[in-house]
């Protein structure tokens, strides 16, 4: 009989062992601290190295910092679904990043449904400043570098080296424009004007998502923008930033924008740990 007992208590705790280990692996999966309780809770984000579609660059054992759409597009989600959570503050370490990757995170603030507090604190330009604008309010740190409106396109080119080393490259190719920007030979005239269309196109829609968001006139932001990176003090007096101040301001910003009385919680949204990061 003392047998079978020591057999059951070993099993019930073995079971809670299991049911905590499991609850607490869920809990670093979903990426969110858990609820407090306060009277209500604001979800911190971060947005941290470069805006990218896919993955952050590196091994096995090592990754560089970047802010992955996907992942923070899926934070918003929650924290939108997330009945105790009643507002966001967006935490923007980032110079920006592809264009396409910051316009689809702008996005996705846009359409979040909850107060979004968006706080630069060291740097918060191009893109990072893009996803920003479209936050219900932005809080910088005086001294960060804020702004940076603008579009910028690199192209390496090799022909000089290559003709010094008496290498060569033979290009076939159907339609004048395919090897638009070849690194092997000098651009015309003709291609870098088509290039520069381009990039004009991308930095007008930039302009205007940025007026819209930020209700302000297009002629205006066309004349504070023109890549220009401001500090947040300045960027403040143009009406690029709503306030300054540091991280506990844009917490109180966010707890008013989120009708939050009292001391608000505060849950932390980090980077979701695959399976990989939990064997490194």
């Amino acid at each position: 009989m003392k047998t079978f007992w020591r057999l059951a208590v070993t099993f019930a705790v073995l079971g809670l062992f299991v049911l905590i280990v499991s609850f607490a692996l869920a809990a670093v999966m979903s990426g969110f601290s858990m609820p407090s309780l306060s009277g209500g809770d604001i979800a911190v984000i971060p947005v941290h190295g470069t805006i990218t579609l896919g993955g952050c660059p590196g091994s096995l054992f090592t990754s560089s910092s970047c802010a992955e759409v996907e992942v923070i597009k899926q934070q918003l989600k929650e924290a939108d679904e997330d009945y105790a959570v009643k507002a966001i503050v967006l935490d923007i370490y980032s110079g920006g990043g592809n264009v396409v990757a910051s316009r689809e995170l702008m996005r996705a603030v846009r359409k979040t449904e909850k107060p979004v507090v968006a706080w630069v604190s060291e740097i918060g330009t191009s893109g990072a400043y893009y996803t920003a604008s479209a936050a219900d309010k932005i809080v910088a740190d005086d001294n960060s570098m804020t702004g940076g409106i603008g579009v910028i396109m690199f192209i390496e080119h090799y022909y000089g080296l290559m003709d010094w080393l008496g290498v060569n490259v033979t290009v076939i190719k159907a339609g004048d424009s395919k090897d638009l920007g070849s690194p092997y030979r000098p651009m015309t005239e003709d291609e870098h004007a088509e290039l520069e269309g381009m990039i004009n196109k991308v930095y007008a829609s930039f302009v205007s998502d940025v007026a819209l968001n930020r209700g302000l006139e297009l002629e205006y932001v066309k004349s504070v923008s023109k890549g220009k990176v401001y500090l947040g003090s300045e960027a403040y007096e143009l009406g690029l930033v709503d306030e300054l101040g540091g991280f506990d301001r844009a917490i109180e910003v966010a707890a008013k924008e989120g009708g939050i009385t009292g001391e608000p919680g505060i849950r932390r949204s980090e980077h979701k740990i695959s399976w990989v990061d939990l064997l490194r």
